[in-house]
């Protein structure tokens, strides 16, 4: 009985604290997943770029850039809070692109299309500053 009140207040504290904890550790960040797709023209992007922190313990930010790149395409990043979560995909040709930004793999937070053929579709968003709420 002892030891389940103890677990049980172990959680307790640990569901009070975990953003005073994840400051602490300097690991307050979003999970976000960065899609890109084709809706017409060749399936395939003629530039791709997207921004992410390659250290969740450090605010600093790395813009990744790729070349030709088949589509659909997408990739789960680490972004820290209060920061710009960003995409963006410039079709082959005439064809025309979308991209967006999912919260956990499930939630869309931004997405975006080309404006017209062969422009770039761009997703940005500011993340949520605030540990553990992002805003609905």
């Amino acid at each position: 009985m002892a030891i389940g009140a103890l677990v049980l207040g172990g959680m307790l504290w640990a569901k009070n604290h975990v953003t005073e904890l994840k400051k602490w550790r300097g690991e307050n960040a979003w999970s976000l997943t960065y899609e890109a797709t084709s809706s017409s023209g060749e399936p395939r992007a003629a530039a791709l770029s997207y921004r992410h922190n390659p250290h969740t313990s450090k605010p600093d930010y790395k813009d990744e850039r790729l070349g030709s790149t088949k589509l659909p395409w997408s990739t789960t990043v680490v972004v820290s809070t209060g920061k710009e979560a960003r995409v963006e995909v410039t079709p082959t040709g005439d064809g025309i692109a979308s991209c967006r930004i999912l919260l956990d793999g499930i939630r869309v937070v931004a997405s975006g299309k080309s404006p017209g053929p062969g422009k770039p579709a761009v997703c940005h968003v500011i993340t949520s500053s605030t540990p553990e709420k992002w805003p609905h």
